[in-house]
């Protein structure tokens, strides 16, 4: 076999182990597509969350991954606001998530009596004006 060859060859073998790791730090550890529906379904709210690095269409992003952090991303687990009083009005929406977090797919969805409920639920996960 010829020195060039060789040289050659190493290179492909060296650029096979390189791109593969670069492409695995790039990887965000949370991707979210998250939707909030009003009870009469007229309207749907879309967004996309990525989480560490912080970002996507969610206009509070930082808050609402530090939020899915804290429940480890069990939504149904989020800390919300739980001392937020909510009158009994029912006015129902329903909110979903899709997506990966830390590597597990995540299928979360839940119908709430009203926003307030959904905020004392989830926090700004879903509602992310509150913050």
């Amino acid at each position: 076999m010829n020195s060039k060859r060789i040289v050659t060859m190493s290179a492909l073998a060296c650029a096979g182990l390189v791109f593969p790791l670069a492409g695995t730090a790039a990887a965000a550890d949370g991707e979210l597509t998250m939707t909030v529906t009003s009870g009469d379904q007229s309207a749907a709210r879309v967004l996309t969350l990525t989480c560490d690095p912080d970002g996507g269409e969610h206009p509070n992003a930082d808050a609402a991954c530090a939020e899915i952090e804290a429940a480890d991303g069990d939504f149904s687990a989020l800390p919300g606001e739980p001392s937020l009083f909510c009158t009994l009005e029912y006015d129902p929406v329903t909110v979903t998530a899709t997506g990966t977090w830390r590597g597990r797919t995540v299928n979360y969805e839940q119908t709430f009596p009203n926003t307030c409920e959904l905020i004392r639920a989830t926090g700004s996960v879903f509602v992310p004006e509150l913050r």
